[in-house]
């Protein structure tokens, strides 16, 4: 097989431009590609700009209404605070006892029942202790001491 070279003479004056050689590289438009950069330049710019816009939104307005949204919780509690100390002296056992008397309600004299565990008092004619109290003063089981700290753990919960 036989095949033909092509001697480039470097002395040689180059005839052809570059752009005859390669057609598909020259652009006849020159003012095309200064649209398209001023299109693609005002692409990044608006994008860039929405960006900076939801930033800011962000930061400054739902900032503002972080800190309003705090102010609130802040006078809800100091509100609940206040109503829970009024709850408080309304429950008070000295209040009610004066509210009692004042509508015409009279203590009560003799023995007075109470439900739930009241410590047994001793008997004034010194008669022996019943079964009843004989349990109340002595040691609590631990089942009794887990019922009593659960009792007054989710007592303590309530306020």
């Amino acid at each position: 097989m036989v095949v033909a070279q092509e001697k480039v003479e470097w002395q040689e004056v180059l005839t052809q431009t570059h752009a005859e050689n390669n057609p598909r590289l020259v652009r006849k438009g020159k003012g095309y590609s200064k649209i398209k950069s001023i299109v693609v330049l005002a692409f990044v710019v608006g994008v860039t700009g929405a960006i900076g816009a939801e930033t800011i939104h962000l930061t400054v307005v739902q900032g503002a209404e972080i800190r309003t949204l705090e102010n609130e919780i802040s006078a809800i509690k100091t509100k609940n605070d206040l109503l829970q100390m009024e709850a408080d002296k309304l429950r008070s056992v000295g209040r009610i006892e004066s509210v009692a008397l004042s509508m015409g309600m009279e203590k009560p004299t003799g023995k007075v029942y109470m439900a739930g565990v009241v410590p047994a008092a001793k008997n004034e004619q010194g008669a022996p202790p019943t079964q009843a109290v004989t349990q109340a003063e002595s040691k609590p089981t631990a089942l009794q001491q887990f019922s009593r700290k659960f009792t007054s753990f989710f007592a303590s919960t309530q306020r």
